[in-house]
């Protein structure tokens, strides 16, 4: 087993991404969905959205955040009747269609039709707390069996980029090493993997408050419970967990956080590999060459690839990036052992750590700091995360314990007849 390696932000590239400068654009285009996950963040408020207002919020975000690709998410987005037409329209923007999905309702009919349209990839969620009718109670390793199922069935039409990712429990942490175990096995079809810490609200011992300070019901929200006593899975802790299933990989680069200075929020690397074995990884130097070219001749900054297959001249970037001349002297040993390994296609894998926003003791969340995830709300961008505390409040929520005496006062000012002192 690999020792434990401490992440340090002065050895990574920290992303140079910005509001109005972001690969990402985050579209929602339906709240409705055929699942009812425990890591949920969005619950059923207004069902699909029109065409009509979706073109408007593809437009907005591409003003106003420059994006590479457009995430396309609910809900569940393969519900919306006209989900052919809006990745077609995102595809006639110039920009990347990603479609974020559950892929219960993927079919292979649909999705010929997805790639005739224009679509460039998916990221399909699966894990174990999914509530999947007939998956309920099987581990993460029993579910690598579908994340094949959907890996095949996107590889058999091709050139299409295809991300798993999964939500990470306190009580599926020590399987994080089964998902990347598959995941390296199937280097040629499996693009990326994303693993999200989970987070919750607990009402047990404390309120939400909103931006006047009254207190509303958090039980509305469909990311509280009642009560919550496990310590919370951080993103380093899932780079560990990574790291000790596959000692070639670190990270090259990372967002922070929007209050602690020593938060990571996104943590980002990539695998150099093929399928007789991986080589190594991708170094900083070479992550930030690559949102700098790519800025200076598409200007856009990257998140998703066109495609995994890179072949051997990535190792030219040996020249800048210690960590790709790392991979480069395993290959050559590698094929120097069997010549006809030379033949076979060099691509990356990457791997991606989101720790979702952490309530702090002075009640504050500490969001990712750039978020690549904000979208459209009554005219503005938001956090896509917290947009039902816009939809039910207005705004985003304080979370305080209930038995400080300023939440005790509140509540007694609130209860206080009109007029009174």
């Amino acid at each position: 087993m690999a020792e434990t390696k401490a992440l340090d932000k002065r050895a990574l590239y920290r992303f140079p991404w910005s509001m109005n400068d972001n690969p990402i654009g985050w579209l929602e285009i339906t709240d409705i969905c055929n699942l009812h996950c425990e890591g949920c963040y969005r619950q059923t408020l207004s069902k699909h959205k029109t065409l009509e207002e979706i073109r408007e919020e593809v437009l907005f975000l591409k003003r106003w955040r420059n994006p590479d690709n457009m995430s396309i998410a609910g809900g569940e987005p393969l519900l919306h009747p006209q989900i052919i037409e809006i990745v077609a329209f995102i595809r006639q923007q110039g920009i990347k269609p990603i479609l974020l999905t559950n892929a219960i309702a993927l079919t292979p009919d649909t999705l010929r039709e997805l790639k005739r349209a224009g679509l460039a990839g998916f990221t399909i969620h699966i894990d174990s707390h999914q509530n999947r009718p007939g998956w309920q109670g099987r581990s993460e390793a029993e579910h690598n069996e579908l994340r094949q199922h959907y890996a095949d069935m996107i590889a058999e039409v091709g050139g299409l980029y295809t991300v798993f990712n999964s939500t990470v429990y306190p009580s599926t942490y020590h399987e994080i090493g089964d998902v990347v175990r598959w995941g390296r096995q199937h280097i040629d079809r499996v693009h990326g993997l994303v693993f999200i810490t989970y987070r919750t609200a607990t009402t047990e011992d404390t309120v939400g408050l909103d931006a006047g300070s009254h207190v509303v019901d958090l039980s509305q929200l469909s990311y509280s419970t009642e009560h919550f006593d496990e310590a919370f899975v951080t993103g380093p802790e899932v780079v560990q967990a990574i790291y000790q299933t596959e000692p070639s990989y670190w990270p090259a680069g990372y967002l922070g956080g929007t209050l602690r200075h020593d938060s990571f929020k996104w943590i980002a690397g990539a695998l150099i590999g093929n399928e007789h074995g991986i080589y190594g990884s991708v170094g900083p130097r070479a992550m930030e060459l690559a949102q700098v070219v790519h800025h200076f001749f598409r200007g856009t900054y990257l998140a998703y690839l066109s495609q995994s297959r890179i072949g051997a001249k990535v190792f030219a970037l040996s020249l800048i990036d210690p960590a790709i001349r790392a991979a480069a002297g395993r290959w050559l040993r590698d094929v120097l052992r069997h010549p006809m390994h030379l033949f076979s296609p060099i691509r990356l894998q990457t791997m991606g750590i989101i720790q979702a926003p952490d309530v702090q003791p002075d009640g504050r969340a500490d969001m990712c700091d750039s978020c690549p995830d904000m979208t459209f709300w009554n005219g503005t961008l938001v956090n896509s995360c917290r947009m039902d505390e816009y939809r039910l409040f207005g705004g985003l929520l304080t979370v305080v314990e209930k038995g400080k005496q300023a939440v005790r006062e509140m509540r007694e000012t609130q209860a206080e007849p009109a007029g009174e002192s």
